[in-house]
């Protein structure tokens, strides 16, 4: 029976959609990631003009980096998810 034939295990059946799903948080994270740094750019421009500063601008960087707190907070728990899924499949063997 050739390799490609073989009937897959369920710890094989169970990693392929953890792959899959870590391919997916990959980059998810990159564009995450391209966001922040966008994002940076543009508070540190901000910040470098303070009369630019409006009640308007003020609240803007207030709700980014509340949205940046829990986004960063989803990707953690997300790892840790993956991670622990990982763990589990690991200890079978």
């Amino acid at each position: 029976m050739s390799e490609s034939n073989l009937p897959l295990t369920e710890d094989a059946v169970e990693r392929e959609p953890l792959s899959s799903d870590f391919v997916n948080l990959n980059d998810d994270f990159s564009k995450f990631s391209e966001e922040c740094a966008f994002s940076f750019d543009a508070l540190a421009a901000v910040s470098r003009e303070s009369e630019c500063i409006t009640p308007h601008t003020s609240e803007g960087s207030r709700h980014l980096c509340y949205w940046l707190k829990y986004q960063v907070i989803g990707y953690r728990e997300k790892i840790d998810e993956m991670q622990d899924s990982w763990r589990v499949l690991n200890r079978r063997q």
